[in-house]
């Protein structure tokens, strides 16, 4: 009985851990779009260089973001850079 305990207890665990962390990578989701269409001034759907130059780190990545060379980021784009 004891070793059943033991292996439901252990199945818990790793479900509840399994659980946080997709909960996690949805609230990190959430949050790179909500800085998305903060960032994307004029509503577009894309991030230009002059509404990244209002952040920092995103103008340094800017380059290396936009995957596609458009000169603009798209929003899987820029959640792909968070992601990183």
């Amino acid at each position: 009985m004891n070793k059943l305990t033991v292996f439901f207890g252990a199945a818990v665990l790793a479900a509840s851990a399994a659980y946080a962390d997709d909960t996690s990578k949805k609230s990190t989701a959430t949050s790179a779009t909500a800085a998305f269409e903060a960032l994307d001034k004029n509503a577009d759907q894309q991030i230009s260089k002059a509404e990244a130059a209002s952040d920092k780190s995103l103008s340094d990545s800017f380059a290396a973001a936009d995957a596609n060379g458009d000169g603009y980021l798209n929003k899987s784009e820029y959640v792909a850079r968070t992601k990183s």
